[in-house]
């Protein structure tokens, strides 16, 4: 394969799975009255326990500005607060409420029925290979994100 296709490949199939993404992800969040950038603050929010509106910006690859206005959003739902930190009250951390980790359990046990269902057929061979490919992919963009623009 010359790197010409390769390019083709790669760009036509990162599109195709993000719309795929979005089309299978986005109606489940949804239900929920939630948008999928909220979803994703939110799990980040579960999965480290708290962040600094800066260290949650940094995560999701966004400005701390728009972060700390969809943050904003997120507490007046109820899904969020903001507490300073004890051992200095200049930082500020956004943690999940009871009820906010509840809808990211809800919405994530919908989401695992929704891969089981998908995936019951496939292999545990098949599933590793998937997902080796994904980090081979993601590790080549990567690299080719920190070179220098040409």
């Amino acid at each position: 394969m010359d790197l010409e296709e390769f390019k083709q490949y790669l760009w036509d199939y990162s599109r195709e799975i993000n719309e795929n993404t979005n089309k299978v992800f986005n109606p489940i969040i949804e239900q929920f009255g939630l948008t999928t950038l909220q979803f994703r603050i939110l799990m980040e929010i579960r999965q480290s326990g708290s962040h600094t509106i800066g260290s949650l910006a940094n995560e999701i690859k966004m400005a701390g500005t728009n972060i700390s206005t969809m943050c904003k959003k997120l507490e007046k739902m109820e899904l969020l607060e903001r507490i300073r930190k004890p051992e200095d009250e200049r930082v500020v951390l956004v943690i999940l409420t009871q009820k906010g980790k509840e809808i990211v359990t809800d919405i994530d046990q919908v989401i695992i029925k929704k891969i089981s269902l998908y995936t019951k057929s496939e292999s545990e061979q098949t599933m590793n290979e998937i997902i080796i490919g994904l980090k081979q992919l993601n590790r080549l963009l990567q690299k080719m994100g920190q070179t220098v623009k040409s």
